[in-house]
């Protein structure tokens, strides 16, 4: 395939006259824009030919899909900004491109990829630069529902804790410099503003984290807290309401290595070392998931997945209850209420050393009235466990108040 480039005639200065000539114009002398062009094309057929993801199992999350179109969408600008979010998220080999763009960058000897810092000692950490306007209303929410409470006499005990991500606890490993907000300081101006409801109280989790910021108290490379970092909040809630903390020496460890979470995942470096989990051997009678018995608090089946964390009570559920194999208590039937994110899975077992009756449930999943759930079962003791980033964001603590 070739056209033909017709030279024109002149004159140089000395006037000698220079003779004309046709020239062919061959595409093999420009290979990088052949190839450009076949790349191009082929990420376009095979973009619309493939199908969507739904979920990735390596950021542990649902990815955007197409957008439904309208007139109205699209006036509103909501269309166009979905449809760049669907095409990031569904971008051919998208996350060999990030691989690529991290180790680019690593070699540049840059440590951030994808809105995750690399810092000392194998640490990655959220990028976090802004809480929004939700957090209004989820504080809002958290006191609509102690007031709620109150009002019906009924005597609950409120607990509220927030943890700390690992960027603001594990300070001493961050890049001088690393783009992240003061959790702390938030999280004191958010006690201050709960404790003026006195239905409640406040259970400070960022000292208990702080104090033994030095052992494995959270993931390298995952947003969660470890089983240890979990164990020290457990211990100062039970400890907080007169109640003896087990001690670790007492429980039969079982270790899981291999473990890569999810800040690896957005990181996509080369050079990470996997975590390992540690877990307990508790019995129990039995876990109940809707209908579904569950002979143990883990789900081993996780194990041969990329997100292992999933295996603490088979991953977040709608309404999950918990009986011992032993009687906690004597006399009445003492039960809690967790609400919680997936913080509080590797904790809860720990419970179940000084409750009968355990319920989880998780206002993201679980439809019904935390109200009704109280009455029915009878549950006096109630604490609200979220991490900062899901306190922050999710938008379904207005269901406390249904």
């Amino acid at each position: 395939m070739y056209g033909k480039i017709q030279i024109v005639e002149y004159k140089d200065e000395n006037h000698m006259e220079r003779s004309t000539e046709e020239k062919p114009f061959r595409l093999y002398r420009y290979p990088f824009l052949i190839i450009m062009t076949l790349i191009i094309v082929f990420l376009a057929v095979y973009f619309w030919c493939r199908k969507d993801t739904v979920f990735s199992e390596e950021e542990n999350r649902f990815l955007a899909t197409m957008p439904e179109f309208s007139i109205k969408s699209l006036e509103d600008a909501t269309f166009g900004s979905k449809y760049e979010l669907y095409v990031n998220e569904q971008f051919p080999f998208r996350d060999q491109w990030i691989s690529l763009k991290a180790v680019s960058g690593a070699l540049l000897g840059k440590q951030e990829n994808n809105g995750i810092i690399k810092g000392k000692n194998g640490y990655l950490f959220s990028k976090d630069m802004d809480t929004g306007t939700q957090i209004n209303k989820n504080l809002a929410s958290i006191r609509g529902f102690a007031d709620m409470l109150a009002k019906q006499d009924e005597n609950y005990n409120i607990t509220v804790s927030i943890v700390p991500n690992s960027n603001s606890v594990l300070k001493n490993y961050l890049p001088v410099g690393a783009p992240v907000i003061d959790q702390n300081e938030k999280i004191e101006e958010y006690r201050r503003y709960l404790e003026k409801d006195d239905s409640l109280e406040f259970l400070d989790v960022q000292s208990i984290l702080k104090s033994h910021d030095r052992e494995e108290i959270y993931y390298r490379s995952d947003h969660h807290w470890t089983t240890l970092g979990a164990y020290y909040a457990y211990s100062e809630f039970v400890s907080r309401h007169g109640m003896e903390p087990v001690s670790l020496t007492d429980l039969k460890p079982v270790t899981v290595d291999g473990f890569y979470g999810t800040y690896d995942a957005k990181y996509k470096g080369l050079d990470m070392k996997a975590d390992h989990i540690i877990y307990y051997d508790i019995p129990i009678e039995g876990m109940w998931i809707g209908e579904e018995k569950k002979a143990s608090l883990y789900d081993l089946s996780k194990l041969k997945i990329r997100d292992k964390y999933a295996l603490f009570l088979y991953g977040n559920n709608p309404l999950t209850i918990i009986r011992p194999a032993h009687k906690a208590s004597e006399g009445r039937t003492r039960r809690i209420l967790v609400l919680k994110d997936s913080y509080a899975n590797s904790l809860i077992p720990f419970l179940s050393f000084h409750y009968d009756e355990i319920y989880v449930a998780d206002l993201r999943y679980f439809p019904g009235s935390i109200g009704t759930l109280l009455k029915d079962y009878g549950i006096k003791d109630i604490w609200l466990l979220y991490n900062f980033d899901t306190l922050v964001t999710d938008n379904h603590f207005y269901r406390l108040t249904q």
